[in-house]
């Protein structure tokens, strides 16, 4: 058997805890159960039996007394012990690789499933032959799963899926447990299409027949509502098809009626994202079955006389990224849905762009694959594929905010919001709607800071603004914020915050801080305290992709601001996706789905062929302009070069919403209307004072 890639880390290290740990073990005990949220941990009553060995005790004595608890079942003690043996030196390496098995069930049982966790994860590091065997996958899952960590896995899956050259019988018995879990969830779909696809991919017949008897097998034990989803994704169709058939059997065994499945409902199982990370290999094909094949011929079948688009995309299936790469197959999933729907066809490629032959594939791909999509946010492999000639023989889209040194619409495309994208979309909102016509910028001092500053700086020049301050501060140094915020509001020095001297009113009317939402928050909270609760705050879409993400805001500094976003999901293009997501049991559309759907879509319009040129691809970019985008428009000019209509949205307790130029230009005028009063009315008073102690203006203002 081919070795065993290493596993991708899904949120914890693998290696061993430092040394300087292993004094207070007691302690990191109760730490690894805090975590895992058990909070009712019960300590072992004093006994004449020894649960902490002293220090001397030889390491055989203490693996022997380990074992003796682990044989008996207490094993809150055998946890105890064997995560005391594991920190010995002088363990073998076949007793160390014992002690974490034994260490991962034993705090499984325990109900310590963070530090189950950490066990499975250091003998996986130790040893990845482990990964071959279902008793290591079987025990990661229900660990997983105890732990409530949906997005584990799911990246788990991912990568089980990336891993053909994994036993088949171990990819049968994951497949089967990931179906139960996906059927558990009331993903019927899911579930099915991920057990034919499996079953599509078993070595031999011998293989096959092996499977379909262990999963009936299964099916008699799994719970009633779990069957009656899939009896629901199946319906009465496929009776000579697995796992359709199985599920039909099972149901009559047990008096449940087949309904048949709507009219509206494609007759061929959806194309599961999942499928597309199975094999660097076509998922679709013109109208060809494979020999042996139980499934439909082709995902998408081709065109009435025409030949499929073939495109590529080169995505992240493993590794940290691996939840991203999924969720755009997911898009890739609902656009050849709806692509088949329309009766066109395009055949797929998905390469795992964290394999390290990863370009070697691409360069194997046949030349009717002329069309790439990818590399996902990752600068360096564009970089590799600029000098390996693969933007010679393939148009290259990446989804990247920047090509870098490379010439967009000669050497390559973009298919991704960028960096001017947001400022741009900021000005015109700050000049064109809002009728301010001077800026300043705050912004950090780092290498993202200052490439934002000087894009909003070059926009505002262009759409002729005045720039009234261009401020830098330290990111890390919070104390100093302040004075960098007094110098961009040009706060006189030594001035004491007093409710009858306010400020005067700032030279400016909105301030653009390229930071993150967090930050951003300690920011604005400066601002306010200069008395700068009129200014229009400009931020970048890191404050969008936080707000997506948080459950409540805190909005009480930001009533008055702006951020870019390329995904709305109340538009119609987002609606629609989100349409044929749940037609096809595909989950919940986000900005990567989008980003997969529209890419797709606009990749079948396309239709590049080889002996494509630059001037080809821009010419058929420039007939394209008219795709309905389920994320915001993209744009091409006639060099190629992209750009992307961004949406704005302001901050709200409940995340965030669209903005209102109209409203949020009153609401300015009321602010700054507030804050000329209080002035004004301060000019009153100064003037109150001088007049004397016998001046009635004094009295009655005071």
């Amino acid at each position: 058997m081919k070795p065993i890639p290493r596993r991708p880390d899904a949120g914890h290290p693998h290696a061993r805890p430092p040394r300087g740990l292993r004094a207070a073990l007691a302690a990191l005990l109760l730490l690894a159960f805090g975590l895992a949220g058990c909070a009712d941990l019960t300590l072992p009553e004093p006994s004449p039996t020894p649960t902490e060995a002293p220090k001397e005790q030889p390491t055989e004595d203490l693996a022997k007394e380990a074992e003796g608890f682990w044989s008996k079942g207490d094993y809150p003690l055998s946890e105890l012990l064997y995560s005391r043996l594991l920190e010995r030196a002088d363990l073998d390496r076949d007793a160390r690789a014992q002690a974490l098995d034994r260490l991962a069930v034993s705090a499984l049982k325990s109900r310590h499933y963070y530090q189950a966790k950490q066990a499975l994860d250091r003998r996986a590091a130790s040893d990845q032959s482990v990964l071959a065997t279902w008793k290591w996958h079987d025990l990661y899952l229900k660990t997983l799963g105890a732990l409530g960590r949906p997005e584990l896995l799911e990246n788990h899956q991912a990568w089980l899926a990336a891993h053909t050259e994994l036993p088949f019988l171990l990819r049968a018995q994951a497949a089967t447990e990931f179906s139960e879990i996906y059927a558990r969830g009331g993903d019927g779909q899911r579930a099915v299409t991920l057990l034919a696809e499996t079953h599509r991919s078993a070595p031999d017949n011998g293989a096959k027949a092996g499977f379909e008897a262990e999963y009936a097998t299964r099916l008699r034990d799994l719970p009633q509502n779990d069957l009656l989803v899939l009896v629901r994704a199946v319906g009465a169709r496929g009776a000579n098809l697995f796992p359709h058939a199985l599920i039909q059997r099972e149901a009559a065994r047990r008096g449940l009626p087949l309904r048949p499945l709507s009219e509206n409902r494609p007759a061929i199982a959806p194309a599961s994202p999942l499928a597309a990370a199975l094999s660097p290999v076509l998922l679709a094909q013109a109208g060809s079955k494979a020999a042996g094949s139980d499934q439909p011929a082709a995902l998408l079948p081709p065109a009435a006389g025409g030949q499929p688009v073939r495109i590529a995309l080169a995505l992240p299936l493993s590794g940290r990224f691996a939840a991203t790469g999924q969720k755009v197959l997911r898009g890739v999933a609902a656009a050849q849905a709806r692509l088949t729907s329309q009766g066109r066809s395009v055949a797929i490629t998905a390469i795992n762009s964290d394999a390290p032959n990863w370009r070697q594939q691409i360069a194997d791909l046949p030349p009717e694959v002329a069309l790439l999509g990818g590399p996902l946010m990752n600068p360096e492999a564009m970089r590799a594929l600029a000098a390996d000639g693969t933007l010679a023989r393939r148009a290259v889209f990446a989804f990247l905010p920047s090509l870098g040194t490379l010439q967009e619409g000669r050497q390559a495309w973009r298919f991704y919001p960028s960096s001017r994208d947001q400022v741009r979309a900021l000005i015109n909102l700050t000049a064109d709607k809002e009728g301010i016509r001077s800026v300043a910028v705050l912004a950090p001092k780092n290498a993202y800071g200052q490439h934002m500053a000087e894009l909003f700086v070059a926009e505002a020049k262009a759409k002729g603004l005045r720039l009234a301050a261009n401020e830098y501060y330290p990111p890390d140094d919070h104390p100093r914020w302040l004075a960098s915020v007094s110098r961009v509001l040009k706060v006189p020095e030594g001035f004491r915050r007093n409710k009858n001297t306010p400020l005067p009113m700032p030279d400016f009317g909105a301030v653009f801080m390229p930071e993150d939402w967090s930050q951003s928050e300690l920011l604005a909270s400066n601002f306010h305290f200069f008395e700068g609760q009129h200014l229009l705050f400009l931020g970048t879409n890191l404050w969008s992709v936080a707000l997506d993400n948080a459950r409540e805001v805190d909005d009480t500094y930001f009533q008055l601001a702006a951020c870019p976003g390329a995904w709305w999901p109340e538009t119609d293009g987002a609606r629609a996706l989100q349409d044929v997501m749940t037609e096809q049991a595909l989950g919940q559309a986000d900005f990567w789905v989008a980003l997969g759907y529209d890419f797709v879509r606009l990749a079948a319009r396309l239709n590049i062929r080889p002996g494509w040129t630059p001037a080809d691809v821009n010419a058929a970019l420039a007939a394209a302009q008219n795709l309905d985008y389920s994320l915001a428009a993209l744009h091409w000019d006639a060099q190629g070069q992209a750009s992307e209509d961004m949406y704005l949205f302001t901050p709200r307790k409940e995340g965030k919403a669209l903005v209102d130029p109209d409203a949020l230009r009153e609401n300015i005028a009321k602010a700054k209307d507030r804050r000329e009063k209080r002035l004004s009315h301060s000019k009153e008073l100064q003037k109150a004072r001088k007049s004397g102690p016998s001046g009635s203006l004094t009295k009655d203002v005071q």
